[in-house]
């Protein structure tokens, strides 16, 4: 009987800060204005969709993160 041995399963050897970098950061609002005076609600709508999009990035690589330290043990083991 010849027995095949399991495929031998190799993890990515990265180490966490090389796994989750911040991303990078939206501009001011006041670059959103261009040449106008003051922040036009245009603006400011534009950069708070941009900020929102970046807090969200950077809570999903936290959550990553913690998964990674503090992986949850499956239920069913």
């Amino acid at each position: 009987m010849v027995v095949t041995p399991a495929p031998v399963i190799v993890q990515d050897s990265k180490s966490p800060r090389a796994m989750v970098t911040v991303a990078p950061m939206p501009p001011a609002p006041g670059a959103y204005a261009g040449g106008s005076q003051g922040l036009p609600p245009d603006a400011l709508l534009r950069h708070a969709t941009d900020y929102g999009a970046w807090c969200q990035t950077n809570a999903a690589k936290l959550h990553a993160l913690e998964a990674f330290f503090w992986p949850v043990p499956d239920k069913d083991k």
